[in-house]
Parts: C-alpha cells; structure tokens; sequence
C-alpha cells in the first residue's frame, strides 16, 4: 500500500494545527513549520477545506484551522479526499488498465480484498483520535 505525499501532508497539517488549536496558522507559516512546499500545501488546504474539514479565513488576521465538526471524520474519508483514485495496483482501474491478464487474474479480487481491509481499519480512528493522541507537538514545531 502507498499514499500519495499529499495524503502524508494532509495528515501532518490536520495533527499539527490541532494541537495548536483553536489558534490560526497561515499557509506561509504551516509550510516552514512542516518544511512543505507552499504551493503543494495550497493545493492541499484547498482540497480539504473545500471537504469541510479545514475552516480557512482570507485577510489580515485570517489563516487556517481545523473544523471542530470534522472531529468526527474518519482517517478513511480524509484520505478518500486526497486519494480519489486511490488504487493498489493497475487492474483495480479498469478503465485504465493496459494489463494483458485483466478478467483472467485472480489477483484482482485479492487486491480489492486487501484495499478493503485497509480501508475498514482507517475507519477505525477519527480526526479526534488523532489529535488528542499528537496533542504534544515535537520541540521542532513549538
């Protein structure tokens, strides 16, 4: 299994301003802390504030924070935000699919069980989780 590195930073940007929640950061600000591209980080922001799971704030004192209500939003549903083709292997897409074994591979089926099961344990662990259990930020990001 592999997630993208915008499914990495997402995870870091939500577990580092929850753990300086309820206060704001700005993009400029988050990307020297977690040492993330500014750009790639925009991109990311957008993405999950579009999915309601950052509030952003445009002006002089706006910024970035995490949605209170997300709390409740599983470790699955974020990555099914900023994974939205996420895919094991090639033959799970089958409309982009150039394998000459596909609907002769019993291995497809044993893929999509494992994605399955990968996905069932993220629903396991909620936003919250994840904050409370990161509350304590490394001395890097303090």
């Amino acid at each position: 299994m592999h997630l993208t590195n915008q499914t990495d930073y997402a995870l870091r940007l939500l577990m580092y301003l929850g753990a300086v929640a309820p206060q704001k950061r700005t993009i400029a600000q988050i990307a020297q802390k977690l040492q993330i591209s500014k750009n790639h980080l925009m991109k990311i922001v957008n993405r999950l504030t579009t999915a309601k799971i950052l509030i952003s704030i445009r002006g002089k004192n706006g910024g970035v924070t995490v949605n209170p209500e997300a709390h409740t939003a599983t470790i699955a549903e974020i990555v099914e935000h900023t994974e939205p083709g996420f895919t094991i292997v090639e033959c799970l897409n089958k409309e982009n699919c150039k394998c000459v074994f596909v609907g002769y591979c019993s291995l497809t089926s044993f893929f999509t069980e494992a994605k399955s099961m990968f996905i069932a344990h993220l629903r396991t662990k909620t936003l919250g989780d994840i904050i409370k259990e990161n509350s304590i930020l490394p001395p890097s990001l303090n």
